[in-house]
């Protein structure tokens, strides 16, 4: 290992914070560089070994500019004052890869070509109706799970395109987060539903929750459309500035490491940078700027406090806390959502603005998708959905030996006055055949449960 100054590196050298052979990442975008003069870095560990590239000579070793005669033409910085344009990033396995940006793709379900955008929540097949209440039941699912992957297929379109082509970027994302406005708006009763982990891509689930719960939330507070999709779009792009991290900083909020604590806290400015380039209004881009700022003051990066915070972002920091309780970095640390609405308003009050955290509560009900329960009747359930109708009884899937869990009917409580819950308990602590059954998710994916189009 070798401890180098931070004007020294370079795109494809491999550092770590400490001199430990084995740790640490490879530099992929110099705005990753640039990370670590923000925090306050003077010097890192580099690890030849591991690097494409030899690290930039001393300062002194670097020979002057020859100078340009008078007369000599001058030639223009390349794009972004100085560097070629920098690459976008693409979704691979567990991380985000960045590779050279590419052309909008076509996304199947979902946005499509440029000029020509649907959103997945009204571009999908009309369907038949249901042969009977099971049958029903898979219709929705299906739903719920192809609109999902509609919208986490477009995300990642956002994330390709919001370096070298910002404003399709945000093009991207207001088209998907006005079909889902509208389905919301279209309808009543309008249910938060939970989905099995293989919707989606798992690098998109936090950044779709927090959208969908938010444009749930702002409905429930009875603020107007445009409000509400201005919330949906800053929820959904509120951290866009962690392409800029390298993936082992991406989950370091809680380090105690302050040095670690502080190159986190810089994805906020990332975002707020690709925010202005992509031209977000000024709801969204505040909720950019703010998603991590506290009613009590205690927040970053500015250490708002109450109405210094925009009433948007509020709404999605608290939906923001939510989600990162139920699916932190490393799944151990998880809460069930029971717990997680309980420790929101138990814990952490103070923190958030009264009027959206009562409806929020109000929202998800004390048992939210995902919480785990144990009935009257001495049988476990999993919590699928909320019934907008009755908050204190969602509508549950229960351990049911005598029936196939993919035949199973989803039981609305409401329904069965002489059921209720005893109480919630954690995924470990079911019998093995009921966990088997009923299989609570690692990650807790929420989404909008709402009628289909029909033939005819």
């Amino acid at each position: 290992m070798e401890r180098i100054a931070v004007e020294r590196l370079r795109v494809g050298l491999w550092v770590s914070m400490e001199n430990v052979p084995g740790t640490g990442f490879l530099l992929r975008s110099e705005a990753q560089i640039a990370t670590f003069a923000q925090v306050g870095v003077s010097h890192v560990w580099h690890e030849p070994e591991r690097s494409e590239v030899a690290p930039l000579p001393e300062p002194e070793s670097v020979p002057e500019p020859e100078p340009v005669p008078d007369d000599r033409p001058g030639l223009a910085p390349a794009d972004g004052g100085g560097f070629e344009a920098v690459s976008g990033p693409t979704i691979a396995g567990g991380g985000i890869e960045i590779v050279a940006a590419a052309e909008p793709e076509r996304i199947e379900g979902g946005a499509v070509e440029r000029g020509a955008r649907v959103s997945g929540f009204d571009d999908e097949p009309a369907t038949a109706p249901p042969t009977d209440a099971l049958d029903a039941q898979r219709q929705s699912l299906d739903r719920c799970e192809r609109r999902f992957s509609a919208v986490s297929k477009a995300f990642r379109n956002v994330l390709q395109n919001v370096r070298a082509q910002p404003e399709e970027a945000r093009a991207i994302a207001e088209v998907e987060v006005g079909g889902m406005v509208r389905a919301v708006q279209q309808e009543q009763d309008v249910a938060i539903r939970l989905l099995s982990e293989k919707a989606g891509q798992e690098t998109a689930l936090h950044a779709i929750n927090v959208s969908v719960l938010s444009v749930l939330l702002g409905r429930a507070m009875g603020l107007d459309d445009a409000m509400i999709e201005a919330i949906g779009v800053g929820a959904l792009l509120h951290d866009v500035g962690k392409i800029e991290l390298p993936d082992v900083m991406r989950g370091k909020a809680d380090s105690p490491n302050p040095t670690e604590r502080r190159m986190f806290q810089s994805h906020v400015e990332h975002s707020r940078s690709l925010a202005e380039k992509m031209g977000l209004g000024e709801a969204a881009a505040a909720i950019v700027a703010q998603h991590h700022e506290a009613s009590d003051g205690s927040g970053y990066p500015q250490a708002l406090k109450g109405e210094a915070i925009h009433p948007a972002a509020r709404v999605v920091a608290l939906v923001n806390h939510y989600d990162n309780l139920c699916n932190p970095p490393n799944p151990i640390h998880a809460l069930t959502p029971h717990d997680a609405i309980a420790a929101v308003y138990r814990k952490t009050k103070e923190k958030f603005d009264v009027a959206a955290l009562n409806a929020f509560v109000r929202m998800m009900g004390i048992y939210p998708p995902g919480s785990v329960l144990h009935l009257s009747d001495g049988r476990f359930a999993l919590s699928v959905a909320v019934d907008p109708a009755n908050a204190m009884k969602p509508k549950v899937l229960i351990h049911d030996p005598a029936v196939r869990p993919e035949d199973a009917l989803i039981v609305p409580l409401a329904e069965h006055p002489e059921l209720s819950i005893q109480r919630a308990i954690k995924p470990m602590a079911l019998p093995r055949a009921a966990f088997d059954y009923l299989q609570p998710r690692k990650r807790t994916s929420f989404f909008i449960e709402s009628k289909a189009r029909r033939f005819g």
